[in-house]
């Protein structure tokens, strides 16, 4: 390309990636106005900062503002036995570029995890497991979920 012969390749992504998948429609699914509107929930897994990457906005977490990730979020609507994390949690597309991040997607995770993990403890659904439950040992890990 004229004015790049100096030019040198310093790095490059290792895979093609795709921004935008399938999401399931959960037992909550998040909105738009929940990621800029600081939503809070009482079934809360974790908090993520406002930060949207995608569908022509762009907002840098550097406010301070944050919102809720809830669990319902994670639990697909008439489905049992199983429960998701990362980017195909439930919402819209302006919550999805939020959601998507990586650092989200390990909130949701660790969220999952410990459900699952209360779940078989307790012999619940994923439905019907104790939230409260679900977010004492995420206290008890040193999650921030308020």
């Amino acid at each position: 390309m004229p004015g790049c012969e100096t030019a040198k390749l310093r790095n490059f992504g290792m895979t093609i990636g795709i921004r935008d998948t399938r999401k399931i429609d959960a037992l909550y699914n998040l909105t738009a106005a929940d990621v800029r509107e600081q939503g809070r929930f009482a079934d809360s897994i974790g908090i993520f900062p406002e930060f949207i990457d995608g569908y022509g906005l762009l907002i840098l977490p550097t406010t301070g503002r944050y919102f809720h990730v809830p669990y319902r979020a994670l639990v697909p609507r008439g489905v049992g036995n199983l429960i998701v994390a990362g980017r195909c949690i439930g919402g819209d597309r302006v919550s999805h570029a939020a959601v998507r991040n990586m650092m989200c997607c390990a909130v949701s995770g660790q969220g999952a995890g410990v459900a699952a993990a209360v779940s078989l403890q307790r012999d619940q659904a994923f439905a019907a497991v104790d939230v409260a439950a679900v977010q004492a040992e995420l206290r008890r890990q040193g999650a921030r979920i308020d």
